[in-house]
């Protein structure tokens, strides 16, 4: 019980106490007084138990839309304790509280099944059929499609911070800024990794990659048939980069957008302009960005309502995009309103009981 709650039993109690409803003959009272009081009384104590009377607030609820083919949007688990999320191709993850992992979608290389238990997990990542975590410690577990080694090529040891995956390819940031990339190398997305330290972040597309640089610049590297390679932008000051397909993405740190590549359902000229952007992420032929106010913009293929689902309003606090599905971690307030409308009435019914009972 709260303050506030136990301040108001308080005076319900008082109120009881003085016209005899605890102690004493109560007979003369209308019936109507009686029970604008047992309403009061126990409109409080309900207040008492349920916390906050406008609503319970939630956090990490996941919201999937788009293809459904492999139960990627309607087996979306329904908790509210998530805090990270990742799409695959046609699977989905995400991290709840606890640092656990939940899988679903398709399953055909046990992409779900094999979803590593126990908690402390820190980071998800995902490709075509495999995905990865990072632990605590920094230690990488794949699990999944091994067909490049992307399982079995995991490098070992610790103090990794940050993954990425392409369609059959992974990358992990070491923690002196270091990459890391194993897998399928049939485009040089492993070979072509560029060497040195300080970058910040990495980012795959399905047979490219990219990374960002501690002044912000991007390297990009792997397949080049739409230039998603060659029309990388210059500059520095970039703060956060995505991959698609065959395109890519860059938030600058105004938060503007730039977008580049494959250019075939408008991934690129439908990109949104503006700035405030908090972040990107890249589907398959299609893109998502969170704005200031956690809403969500999305753009490029259509073909399976990617693009025109995706949900209205603010409060968004993160995105992911799969091939052809999108998923969007909402924190919002779920009201009460049993609880919360009696209780209102019954703090409103006090002064009224308390006047009445005293003529």
């Amino acid at each position: 019980m709260n303050a506030f709650a136990r301040t108001m039993f308080a005076v319900a109690t008082n109120v009881l106490r003085q016209h005899r409803f605890i102690s004493g003959s109560h007979a003369m009272y209308p019936f109507r007084y009686k029970l604008a009081v047992a309403i009061a009384v126990v409109s409080v104590v309900l207040l008492a138990h349920s916390g906050p009377f406008c609503g319970q607030a939630l956090s990490g609820t996941i919201v999937s839309w788009g293809r459904d083919t492999t139960d990627q949007v309607t087996d979306t688990p329904t908790s509210t304790s998530f805090g990270a999320i990742t799409g695959g191709a046609y699977h989905s993850l995400a991290l709840d509280s606890n640092g656990s992992i939940h899988s679903w979608g398709r399953d055909i290389e046990n992409q779900v099944t094999d979803t590593p238990t126990g908690t402390g997990f820190t980071t998800i990542a995902s490709g075509l059929g495999h995905s990865l975590a990072l632990d605590s410690n920094g230690s990488i577990t794949s699990w999944g499609d091994d067909g490049d080694n992307q399982v079995t090529g995991t490098p070992v040891g610790t103090g990794f911070q940050a993954l990425a995956a392409g369609r059959e390819h992974s990358l992990a940031l070491a923690s002196d800024g270091s990459i890391i990339s194993w897998g399928q190398n049939n485009f040089n997305q492993v070979t072509n990794t560029p060497s040195g330290t300080g970058f910040t972040a990495i980012a795959g597309g399905v047979y490219h990659s990219l990374a960002l640089a501690s002044d912000g610049s991007i390297i990009s590297w792997g397949r080049n048939i739409e230039s998603q390679v060659t029309n990388t932008p210059a500059g520095t000051g970039f703060q956060a980069i995505a991959g698609g397909v065959v395109h890519s993405l860059a938030l600058d740190s105004n938060g503007s957008i730039i977008s580049w590549g494959a250019d075939n359902y408008n991934q690129v000229t439908n990109t949104p302009a503006g700035t405030g952007f908090q972040a990107i992420e890249g589907g398959g032929y299609h893109s998502l960005a969170l704005a200031s106010d956690g809403s969500i913009i999305s753009w490029g293929a259509n073909d399976d309502n990617q693009v025109t689902d995706t949900p209205a309003g603010t409060g968004f606090t993160a995105i992911a995009g799969g091939w052809y599905h999108g998923l969007a971690l909402s924190d919002g307030v779920v009201p009460e309103p049993s609880t919360g409308l009696l209780s209102l009435i019954g703090l409103a019914l006090l002064p009224l009981c308390r006047r009445n009972l005293r003529r």
